[in-house]
């Protein structure tokens, strides 16, 4: 790689702008030369930290940072751009802070998803609304969550069709509830049965764990409700009773963190 001496000849200057306040990317623009050539000369100037940005200290309010993350939800590299620094150090603080990062699909919701507004119609936003409501199982699994074997206290080895049974398993074992999965068919009305989730002997009560509400599912539920003490625990149950961290909706997570 050929060596750009003349930029030596531009040390007071460069160290001046440095000083001065400039970014290494605006000295790099300034003299046509790459951000590494104007880094590499700094540091051996010893004008600046061997790392660079990486270590650049930043004083911002763990409430300030919160809003501007969560409330405004601005990008960690938007938020770096207000207080002259890039994304590390934002991450760091947020780190620090204990501030939780949003998931993958609550990056993509709303105005932080690329084509908010622009990537689909009115009318095809509503058919794949409807399309996930529904259960429609194509583009969709057939399951909420990831199904998987489970060894219950009083039935052996049962399969638990989703994640966040599973879950719902650990956490009335964790809290000595005693329960059986599936325990048996609850006649709602003539050609209508119905099979709960869990079953807690001691209270006598039915629990039905559900993601994805379907409307006939729900139909079914409030029908059953009115016979048999069932409680639905959906996403905001389980968030609020510390069972899972992401309940699937991005406001109800804002709304308990």
């Amino acid at each position: 790689m050929k060596r750009i001496l003349w930029l030596d000849e531009e040390k007071k200057e460069i160290i001046q702008m440095y000083n001065n306040g400039c970014k290494q990317i605006e000295i790099a623009e300034y003299f046509n030369v790459s951000q590494t050539a104007i880094s590499t000369r700094l540091r051996k100037w010893k004008v600046s930290n061997p790392d660079g940005n990486r270590f650049i200290r930043v004083d911002i309010p763990k409430n300030v940072l919160y809003d501007l993350y969560w409330n405004k939800e601005l990008h960690p590299v938007e938020i770096g751009k207000k207080f002259g620094c890039g994304i590390a150090p934002i991450h760091r603080k947020m780190k620090q802070y204990g501030i939780p990062t949003r998931t993958k699909s609550e990056a993509r919701m709303g105005k932080l998803n690329p084509i908010y507004g622009v990537g689909h119609t009115e009318e095809a936003r509503k058919k794949m609304s409807e399309a996930f409501t529904n259960g429609r199982k194509i583009g969709f699994n057939s399951h909420w969550g990831k199904g998987s074997y489970y060894d219950t206290p009083h039935q052996g080895r049962k399969w638990m069709r989703s994640g966040w049974e599973v879950k719902v398993a650990d956490y009335l074992t964790r809290n000595n509830i005693n329960w059986y999965y599936e325990y048996k068919w609850l006649k709602v009305k003539y050609g209508v049965n119905y099979l709960p989730d869990f079953y807690l002997p001691d209270k006598e009560k039915y629990i039905e764990v559900k993601g994805r509400k379907k409307k006939k599912d729900l139909e079914k539920i409030i029908l059953a409700q009115q016979k048999y003490n069932i409680e639905l625990w959906d996403g905001e149950e389980l968030l609020k009773r510390g069972i899972v961290n992401n309940s699937g909706v991005a406001e109800i997570n804002r709304k308990y963190r």
